[in-house]
């Protein structure tokens, strides 16, 4: 009995079916045609995605890696507790910024740009070789009629070097080399 009643149910369930139309080869190959185009596109996308997720991860390393040398930076910073101690090496730390300053400040501050100094040199050639002056004085001396002055913490100590070129007539005839 449950054999013709399988039967039964596969026959009303063929005939129910409906056939689909025949497809044609061209249009098989129409649809193939878009479904491998869709599927070079999704690839495209994907390389361009990773490609730039490498990028990315090279970013976050380099940041990482910053980073850590950041916090392993400040972890050597020792900041004073003590009020004198502090004010100490506040003194200090303001000393070498305007130490860095003023060696920042042009060619004056080299030891090598003064040995190129030397009497009877125009004004031009000591801005040239010196750097624009801090100062420029009118001189009441005889045989000095301007003075270039260049003035700095070079060495951190707190107090000022001063370089002086005296000039007559447009020509070196003095100077002091802040060394």
């Amino acid at each position: 009995m449950i054999n013709r009643l399988f039967i039964i149910s596969v026959f009303l369930s063929t005939s129910l079916l409906k056939a689909e139309p025949a497809v044609s080869n061209a249009e098989l190959s129409r649809k193939l045609d878009l479904i491998l185009g869709k599927v070079g596109g999704l690839e495209e996308r994907v390389g361009k995605l990773e490609s730039e997720n490498i990028e990315v991860k090279n970013e976050v390393k380099a940041v990482a890696k910053t980073a850590n040398e950041v916090k392993a930076a400040s972890k050597s910073l020792y900041l004073p507790k003590d009020r004198k101690e502090k004010q100490s090496f506040f003194n200090k730390l303001k000393n070498e910024i305007y130490s860095q300053e003023a060696k920042d400040s042009g060619p004056w501050a080299q030891k090598e740009s003064w040995s190129d100094v030397r009497n009877n040199l125009t004004r031009f050639q000591i801005r040239k070789k010196l750097g624009d002056p801090h100062e420029v004085k009118l001189s009441l001396q005889p045989r000095i009629d301007q003075v270039y002055l260049y003035s700095g913490d070079l060495n951190g100590d707190g107090k000022k070097e001063h370089g002086i070129v005296n000039f007559f007539r447009d020509r070196v005839v003095s100077y002091q080399s802040p060394f």
